[in-house]
């Protein structure tokens, strides 16, 4: 069987789109997913500190200590 080259061009280039596009897809979802765990952490980071109060105590180490 013999192959057009356009059209085996067009595959490959069909090919490597669908690869790009997943790995687009793959980075936002990681990216999406890590944003909302450093949100996350810093609301706990937040909560621990401030124990409901509105502002949290200066000279506080609980950064340095958790780094």
């Amino acid at each position: 069987m013999k192959v057009v080259k356009s059209t085996y061009h067009q595959l490959l280039n069909n090919i490597g789109f669908s690869i790009e596009q997943a790995r687009r897809n793959a980075f936002n979802a990681v990216n999406t997913e890590l944003v909302k765990a450093n949100w996350e952490i810093g609301r706990h980071i937040i909560k621990y500190e401030q124990h409901g109060k509105e502002r949290a105590e200066y000279g506080s180490e609980l950064l340095s200590t958790l780094s």
